[in-house]
């Protein structure tokens, strides 16, 4: 299975939101949350990761990947960032999150 890149998760993202599918768009996060932490870019995918494991909208397999990659990156990550993460995605709204995944 091809391995989806940033733009494919975005337009994926894009178009879940262009018909208010929640679910589709939160599935597309947790996509874009994976690939930022396998960048090496942590703080970002633990962001989306937090808000997603916030969403009781979420599909239960999305929940079920949000915390599995939640806690992969628990097991080798400063706890700090853990904490940050929890609490941007306490403050954050999902029109927050998407803007900030395509800032």
């Amino acid at each position: 299975m091809k391995m989806l890149q940033e733009k494919d998760w975005l337009l994926m993202l894009r178009a879940a939101e262009g018909i208010q599918a929640r679910a589709e768009s939160l599935d597309a996060l947790v996509g874009l949350a994976a690939l930022y932490i396998a960048r090496g870019e942590t703080q970002e995918g633990a962001d989306v990761l937090a808000f997603v494991l916030r969403c009781p909208d979420a599909a239960k397999d999305t929940l079920q990947r949000a915390l599995d990659a939640w806690e992969d990156l628990a097991r080798y990550i400063c706890p700090r960032v853990l904490l940050d993460a929890e609490d941007f995605a306490s403050k954050a709204t999902f029109a927050d999150v998407v803007e900030y995944v395509f800032a």
